[in-house]
């Protein structure tokens, strides 16, 4: 079963990474019980804001949906956006592309995608499968 990281990235291979060890009960609504990884640039609590809006995308929401966060206390902001919804080894996946804008760099955010697919009992986790061909067919 896939349980690596799937990318398409430009600069932030250190903070895919990172996300990594959210894995466990990331789709919960408690994220406080997370363990926080270190994420060179963004605080603890900025990383629970992008995770909580990551999570809010898994179900029930359309291809193109935008979830926003932003941090009064440092002025970080990003948002992630569903750009894939597929099944994969009978699992429900998701490709969300994310964007972080650190308020000292605002003019050149940084930019990723990563796939989570729902394993199971275990959760929502971040997970190496290369996204299916485009058949036609409407996306759910």
């Amino acid at each position: 079963m896939p349980a690596l990281i799937s990318l398409n990235v430009r600069r932030l291979a250190p903070v895919a990474l990172a996300l990594l060890a959210l894995q466990a009960g990331v789709a919960r609504a408690d994220l406080s019980s997370l363990p926080i990884p270190a994420w060179p640039g963004l605080p603890a609590d900025d990383v629970n804001r992008m995770t909580a809006a990551a999570a809010r995308l898994y179900e029930g929401h359309s291809i193109g949906t935008v979830e926003r966060w932003r941090s009064p206390d440092t002025k970080n902001a990003g948002e992630v956006k569903l750009i894939q919804s597929f099944e994969s080894h009978g699992m429900p996946c998701r490709r969300i592309d994310y964007t972080i804008r650190f308020n000292q760099q605002r003019n050149s955010p940084d930019h990723y995608v990563l796939t989570w697919c729902k394993v199971g009992d275990e959760g929502w986790k971040i997970v190496e499968i290369p996204p299916p061909r485009d058949t036609g067919e409407p996306k759910k």
